[in-house]
Order: structure tokens, then sequence, then C-alpha cells
């Protein structure tokens, strides 16, 4: 017997010790007499017990957190966190920093409508300029939505190919200072992926796409881990796995490259630790290696992009039963949480951003008429700009360049 404990036993079982051993529970609250909590709002009713044990009502301890961006209760973080932390340390001071310095004015405005349902909740206020409306896009299909999205980032870069540029789908604008680093594309479930991903290979778009399933969840990785030491090459671990990388390259599999990467820079910190390496990639997430500095247009859910802010955002599949996604009547708690998410989305955008919907999509597994997400309608007319996604059609193949 190793006598391992799982991951959510690092919480209960200090919380069991120190419920049961009052002079245990004393040592260590007199060994931290202050106690600091980041994403307050994300914490469980586990990591909450493990608070109070360790800082009573009063002991010096600072809570820091947004109500509006409460997102995690699928995780079991609890919404409901600020208001018990009232109750049960009533002599707490709160400030409330409540100005947005991140988005437009039309942005806040807008992102505000939305939240505003969620009673007693402190509504940031704006400080850039109102800016130009919030566009709102109906696609016939999922894959017109897709091709919308990069016909509007071919037309905002100035056209990043001949071909787009010859086509139509953009135009040269050399005062542009966007690069494809500057957009995101954020959607509430990874299946939304697929769509995109199609349509920004298709122009020669370079993407990332990031999310916060374990690296052990994609097929390259656990390939890559698989084909370590078949043979014996390199004599470190990375070394091994760059061998590795080659020749699953050379049998085709495209994500080999891209698996590398992120187990080359875990290796670092595990040395030749098979075992370890084999954990890590187990409790790591994909969203942990974005790279602000890498030059593609980023791809991510909602969840994952929490805590990132983009120039140009647009939010895909604003649709009722996707965003918010629920399967039949949603309770009442659950659609609070999909608004937060969707206020969530809304703010990471600096200065454009871009909704859309699409009026079918292939969705649990068939293809269904989707109504557009009841969200849109608490965003004030004034405050938005409604539009057909002008969606590319055809192929380049299909078509002859022009050579002058």
């Amino acid at each position: 017997m190793r006598s391992w404990i799982d991951f959510d036993d690092l919480v209960a079982l200090p919380v069991r010790a120190l419920t049961e051993d009052p002079t245990l529970a004393a040592r260590y609250r007199n060994r931290w007499r202050w106690i600091s909590v980041d994403e307050f709002q994300d914490v469980d009713e586990q990591q909450y017990r493990l608070l109070k044990l360790l800082a009573p009502p009063a002991a010096n301890l600072c809570v820091i957190g947004d109500p509006n961006q409460a997102i995690y209760g699928f995780r079991g973080a609890d919404a409901s966190c600020f208001e018990r932390f009232r109750q049960d340390y009533p002599a707490a001071r709160a400030m409330h920093l409540g100005r947005n310095y991140r988005s437009t004015g039309t942005i806040v405005t807008a992102a505000a409508q939305v939240i505003a349902s969620s009673p007693n909740q402190p509504i940031a206020e704006m400080v850039r300029d109102m800016h130009e409306r919030i566009a709102v896009q109906t696609a016939p299909t999922e894959r017109a939505e897709a091709e919308s999205v990069v016909k509007a980032i071919e037309a905002m870069i100035g056209g990043h190919s001949f071909f787009s540029i010859d086509s139509g789908r953009a135009i040269r604008a050399p005062e542009s200072q966007r690069s494809f680093a500057d957009f995101a594309v954020l959607y509430r479930t990874e299946a939304q992926a697929a769509a995109l991903c199609e349509a920004l290979e298709r122009s020669g778009i370079p993407y990332k796409r990031n999310s916060h399933r374990p690296l052990m969840d994609e097929p390259a990785v656990q390939a890559l881990l698989e084909e370590l030491g078949k043979d014996g090459e390199g004599t470190t671990l990375a070394d091994e796995l760059r061998a590795a990388a080659e020749r699953l390259a050379q049998r085709g599999d495209a994500g080999a490259m891209i698996a590398l990467q992120r187990l080359v820079a875990l290796a670092e910190t595990w040395g030749n630790d098979r075992v370890g390496i084999k954990d890590a990639a187990a409790l790591t997430t994909d969203a942990e290696f974005w790279d602000a500095r890498a030059d593609r247009v980023s791809l991510l859910t909602l969840h994952a992009a929490k805590g990132l802010e983009f120039p140009v955002v647009f939010i895909v599949g604003l649709e009722d039963g996707l965003l918010p996604l629920h399967w039949d009547a949603a309770d009442e708690a659950a659609m609070a949480e999909e608004r937060r998410l969707f206020y969530v989305g809304m703010t990471r955008a600096k200065d454009r951003l871009i909704l859309s919907h699409a009026r079918q999509r292939f969705w649990r597994g068939r293809l269904r008429m989707l109504e557009p997400s009841p969200f849109l309608r608490d965003i004030e007319a004034e405050l938005v700009k409604h539009q057909p996604a002008q969606a590319w059609r055809g192929k380049p193949q299909d078509r002859q360049l022009k050579l002058l």
C-alpha cells in the first residue's frame, strides 16, 4: 500500500482532522494569522468549511472575487458564498472595485443589461467611451456561421492571403493594426469547435484551440505517451518524446507535434520520471498552455476564456438550448449561471463584440431548428446592429483568380 489519496481528499482530510482535533486547529490558526483567498466565487462547500476552520470570525481574512463571474457550479462551486461570508464574518469590510477599464462603454452597458437580472449584485461602471454597436448576426447553419467568422476576421485584418483579397472576402487595409492574436471565438460546448476549425483551416488562418480538458484526454497525447520507450531512443525523457513524435508524424498523426510541445514543457519539471509526467498530463489542462504572444486566433469555451481579454471577440451559438445550455425546462439557479457565463464572455472583449446564432444546427444527434437565445433580448436595440451572416460560398478551387 502506498497510502495515496485522491485530489478531493487534499481538502476533505484536513477538514476532518481540524474538526476532530481542536488543538490541531488552534495550532494552525496561530501559524497562519493572515489569510487571503482569490477567486472566492469559485470555492466549493469543502473549501469553505476549511476556510472557516482556519479563520474564525475575528481572524485577519481577505477574500477577493466577483459574484457575477460565478460560473463553476458544475464543479461544486457555491454561488451563494458571498452571502454566506457576510453572515459568517459580519465585521468584514467590503470594498467594491466597480469600474471596467477593459471594454468600450457599449460593451460594458450591454453586459450590465444582461447581468441586471441578478439581484443585489454590483454592476461595473464604464470608463471608456461608447463605441460602435455590437453586431448580432444570423446564419442559416453552423457552417455558415463559421464561415461568417472567417470572413469577418479577414475583413478586419485586411486580408491575409492573395486569395482572400482577390475573391472579395477582404480588402487591403494598410492602416489596420490587427493581428490574428487579437481575435477570440468563444462557444458554450467543445462540440461547436469542429465547424470553426474546418472553416479556419480552409482559409489558411492560424488558430489555437484551448479547453479545460485534461491533456490525457487528447488522443495525440495518449498516443505519444504509449509510444515512449519502444526502441529506447534518446537519453532523456524529452529526447524520447521527440523521437516518438517523429515516428507518429511519419505515420500521419497530425497532432503529434502539438502534443510534443505540451509534454516537453511538462518534462522540464518531471525530468525522466515517466510516471510523474503521466500524472501531470492527467492533471494539466490544455488551457494552461495558452500563449498571448502566439499570432493565432484563439478558440475557447466560455469557461476557458475566463480571465483573458482580446480586442475582438466572437460569441457563437447564441441559441436557446445551447446558450443558455439546457435540456428541457432549466431551473432558476442553472439559468442564472448561464447568464453569468454569457456576461463573462461579453466582457472578454475590449473593442469589438460580435454575437451570432444559427437557424439550424446539428445538435444532440440530429439537425434542429433553434430559437435565438433569450439573453439577446436583454440588450437594448440602440446598442446592437442586426445583420445576416454573409458567409462566402464555394471553395478556392472552384474559382479562377484574377491576375490583374
